[in-house]
């Protein structure tokens, strides 16, 4: 299920994965776009219930009204903590998407995670962006049960020129 954030100058979106019986949500991922010129910050979270452990997520941006070429992403700061072992992330692109994965959450295995990313190009002629999630998580207990939870998002999202005019992130027709 998805839902908006209850702020209604918020321009985050929620998937909403429920438990088994009234247990209430298995894990809530959070994606928050911001308006503005590039570089555009872009937060995610992800919350799950006590009894389980986050494995992995891959979060796949792509812009589906563009030009083909896929959004670039940098990573921010991409987790708190200073205990050991440290999350383990990769950021790439392949021919449609920025694509991240986390494949080992270390310390925040049991505990709500925030990854800090930013847009950092955008293809001028897109106005939608896509946010793919696939998180596994393990039912932690007498008896680990894993699941696999997948779900998309869009957004209304394009670059705002900077203060010379410009669209950053994107090639200047100058030169």
């Amino acid at each position: 299920m998805v839902e908006p954030d209850d702020n209604p100058r918020d321009r985050g979106k929620y998937l909403q994965f429920d438990g088994d019986g009234d247990d209430g949500d298995l894990a809530t991922v959070g994606v928050d776009p911001t308006s503005g010129p590039l570089p555009r910050p872009l937060a995610v979270s992800i919350s799950h219930s006590r009894d389980t452990e986050l494995r992995s997520l891959t979060q796949r941006f792509t812009a589906p009204d563009g030009d083909g070429s896929p959004p670039r992403l940098s990573l921010r700061g991409p987790f708190e903590g200073g205990r050991r072992p440290h999350p383990s992330v990769s950021l790439f692109r392949d021919e449609t998407a920025a694509v991240v994965e986390v494949h080992r959450f270390g310390e925040l295995a049991d505990e709500t995670a925030f990854l800090n990313l930013a847009v950092t190009e955008w293809p001028e002629s897109a106005r939608r962006l896509a946010v793919d999630s696939t998180v596994e998580l393990v039912e932690t207990g007498v008896f680990e049960h894993t699941h696999v939870l997948d779900g998309e998002l869009e957004f209304d999202f394009f670059a705002e020129p900077d203060a010379d005019g410009e669209t950053a992130g994107t090639p200047s027709s100058s030169g």
